[in-house]
């Protein structure tokens, strides 16, 4: 794993190369958006109540398992913080 990190961190400097995005799990994404995961997975239902078309959509990685791609919740998060009132 670490020879994928310095190689990854490696391409950052070379723009032709493929940037390997970020994968966050619920756990992440409910720790950084300071949301519970029940108050996410409704962000994400289109019948709930709490249900918001901005939040990022998981990305199934296999059966059972699904994470966030982490600049898009960061991109949410950023998002919310410039819509506050001042």
């Amino acid at each position: 794993m670490e020879n994928l990190n310095a190689k990854t961190q490696q391409n950052v400097s070379n723009p032709s190369m493929m940037q390997i995005p970020r994968m966050l799990p619920l756990k992440q994404v409910v720790y950084y958006t300071g949301l519970s995961s029940t108050t996410i997975y409704d962000m994400l239902d289109k019948r709930s109540d709490r249900y918001d078309p901005t939040f990022p959509v998981q990305v199934k990685l296999s059966k059972g398992r699904v994470a966030w791609v982490e600049s898009e919740v960061a991109q949410w998060i950023e998002g919310k913080i410039a819509a506050r009132v001042h």
